[in-house]
Formats: structure tokens, sequence, C-alpha cells
């Protein structure tokens, strides 16, 4: 017994103290270990083996918004000169932050017994807030709705992270002209073509960009936006009165009730008549686009769904939403007629579109950036019930 319990305190006496055992497991660098680098005890020093790793370690610390730091080389089989002027490449050029922040990046290397030792140095064209005030949005959708947030904030500039987007510049000011023409009571933002518009990606290419976009009008933006607001309110108080004269037949209003009324307010149609909602309903000789305007604002304040539709020629119409699916709504189904709609008296019959009947009658658009119009009432179920439209994506 007494050999057991001797044996017992040589053991424990033998086993270090908590203190003493992180001492002993410290040696020349503490790391904690990520995908394909790690940082050492020292944040401005990391340590990578591979050529992503060292990528990887660049990325850390342009992330970090850091002016320099220190990568370690371990293990390292690549050619070490030529992987950093391409990782280099990669980090200013490919990666969307980088491209958008990075004013400079260049470096030294060592060779230290077993490993090569990098030094960084970094500069900056934008500030650590700027980069990390960057919203990050998904695909197609968010950019749209992106857009739609810089058009009814009516500011001036916008920056912002997409993923899973691949368009080009071209197609980003075609998302925001489409973005001013869905807010019909902000009219000095319909003509893009009279904005300067400066529009740049980093990196050009790619599914992962930051998007940069600034607007510039010939007048201060605070006198462009005092003029909108003053519109804005004599546009809800005519739509208000309109509204008010010719209620809806049921508990809400149909997209033909709404022409009806746009029909019997506007003025005759002229090819040069005014673009604006309000000179549209207030009688006045009004454009196309002013009667689509007006359309689009009355079926907005009724809770209607509505988008404008720009095609390559420059045509518009809009799409509305309907009982029977979406449907596209040309302007001359908006034409100047002496026909109001007394109340609890039926819309007269409106002319309304699938996408296979407006493709037979010539007319073209961009099909992936609006929704599909289809005659549902057609499609059978398996079992031989007719199929209604489906639901509107939230």
């Amino acid at each position: 017994m007494k050999k057991r319990i001797l044996s017992l305190v040589l053991c424990l006496a033998l086993l270090p103290l908590p203190g003493c055992a992180a001492m002993l497991e410290r040696g020349h660098e503490t790391v904690t270990t990520h995908v394909d680098y790690a940082v050492t005890e020292d944040e401005s020093v990391l340590r990578a083996e591979t050529y992503q790793g060292l990528v990887s370690a660049m990325l850390y610390f342009v992330n970090e918004h850091r002016r320099g730091g220190t990568i370690r080389l371990y293990n390292y089989t690549g050619d070490v000169e030529a992987d950093l002027a391409n990782a280099r490449d990669e980090v200013m050029y490919e990666d969307p932050l980088g491209a958008f922040s990075i004013h400079g990046l260049t470096y030294d290397f060592t060779r230290i017994l077993t490993y090569y030792e990098v030094e960084l140095r970094i500069t900056y064209s934008r500030t650590a807030q700027e980069v990390n005030s960057l919203r990050e949005v998904t695909g197609l959708a968010g950019v749209r709705q992106e857009l739609k947030r810089l058009v009814t904030g009516q500011e001036s500039s916008t920056a912002f992270l997409a993923s899973y987007f691949s368009g080009d510049a071209e197609l980003v000011r075609q998302l925001l002209g489409l973005a001013c023409l869905s807010s019909p009571e902000l009219f000095r933002h319909h003509d893009v073509n009279a904005m300067d518009m400066d529009i740049t990606l980093y990196p050009e290419a790619g599914t992962r960009r930051v998007i940069e976009m600034k607007l510039g009008w010939s007048q201060s933006a605070g006198t462009v936006a005092e003029q909108e607001k003053e519109y804005a309110q004599q546009l809800e108080d005519a739509a208000a009165a309109l509204l008010e004269a010719n209620p809806p037949a049921g508990e809400g209003y149909t997209v033909e009730e709404l022409a009806a009324i746009v029909r019997a307010a506007a003025g005759p149609p002229d090819d040069r008549g005014s673009p604006l909602a309000l000179d549209a309903l207030a009688g006045e000789p009004a454009s196309d686009s002013g009667l689509l305007m007006a359309m689009e604002y009355l079926c907005q304040q009724c809770s209607i769904e509505v988008e404008p539709v720009a095609n390559p020629a420059g045509g518009l119409w809009l799409i509305v939403s309907t009982p029977a699916g979406y449907r596209h709504l040309l302007p001359q189904s908006l034409y100047h007629t002496e026909d109001g709609v007394e109340p609890g008296e039926t819309a007269p019959s409106l002319p309304l579109y699938t996408d296979q009947e407006l493709t037979e009658m010539g007319y073209e658009w961009p099909n992936s950036l609006h929704p599909a119009c289809e005659d549902y009432t057609a499609v059978q179920s398996l079992d031989g019930s007719e199929a209604g439209p489906p639901a509107a994506e939230e």
C-alpha cells in the first residue's frame, strides 16, 4: 500500500501545473489556424504554405485595412517571386474590396533559414469607414433594390457589394433607368440621359463586385430635391381628387377602372406633349410617357403591383398585376376618351397582353428583367382543373 501511494505522489509531482503547462507548450510561434493561412501570436505576422494561403493572407491585411504586415511562407514549393507578383495582382484587380480600396501594394521578401519572410506595404484610396459601410446585396433583385433605394432617397451616389451578379455597367444603367421610372413623382429622375452618370464596377468582370454610382445634375441636388418634393405633393393631391370622384365598383380598384380614370382625365395624346403624370391627370396634352406615369402612379396609390418596361428601341409601357396574372399595358390603351366610370358601373374592357401576344405583335423587351406574362387560365392541371397564376414573390 505504501508503494502504491508513493507511486501516485511521484506521478502527480511529474505533472506540470496549469501555468507551467502553458509555458511548456508555447513554441517560437503560437498560431490560430484558418482555411489556408494562420495568424501568429502577433496579428501583424501571418503564416502560409500555399499560393492560395499567400493570397488569403494578403486579403486578411486588406480586409483589416492595415498599412502593412508580414507573411512567413513555410514549406513553400512554388516560385516565390512570381507568386508574389500574381498574388498582388489578384488582390488588387480581381478581389472586389481590393480593387475598390487599394491604391498601391508593394512588398519585399527575404529567405530566413526555413521560411521566406514577406513584408507588405499597402496604401488605400478609400477610408476604412467607406469600405465597412458597403452594403452587400445578392443577385439581380438585390441590385435593383439598392438602385431603388438610391432613387427614392434622392441620393447622388451609392456604393455596394453585389454577389451573384455578372451584369456590366450598361445593365446597371438600364436598371437605374427602370428604378427612376418606377417613381412617377420624381420627375427629374426620369430623363436618365440628362443626368451626369458615372458607373464603375470593381472588378469589371466576375460574379462578385463592388458597384459604385455617382449621379450629377445641372442644378444643385438640393434644388432638384425641393422641386420634386413640391411636384410629388401636387401629384398626390390630383390623384386623390380623381380617386375620390371615381370610387371603385368593388372593395378596391381594378386595373380597368384606373385606366378608365386616366383616359377620361387626360388630354388628347400628343407625341410632343408633356411626359409628366401630373399634366396627364390635369387634362393637358400628354405624351405616352406622361400617360404611363399617371397610370403607374394611380396603381401604386391603390396597391396594384406595376412596373415600367423599356425596350431597346425606346418604347415604354407597363406590366400590371391582374387576377389572371401579369399583363402588358400599352400606352395607346390610355389614350383620351370621353367615357368616365360612374359609381357602381363596370369599367370598359382594357386591352392587356401576354408575352406571347406582345411578341406576335412585334414587340421586344428584356424578358429576364420582368415577370412573365402568361395565360395561366389555359393551363390545365393533372386533375383537369384550371391552374391560376403563381403567387407573387415577396
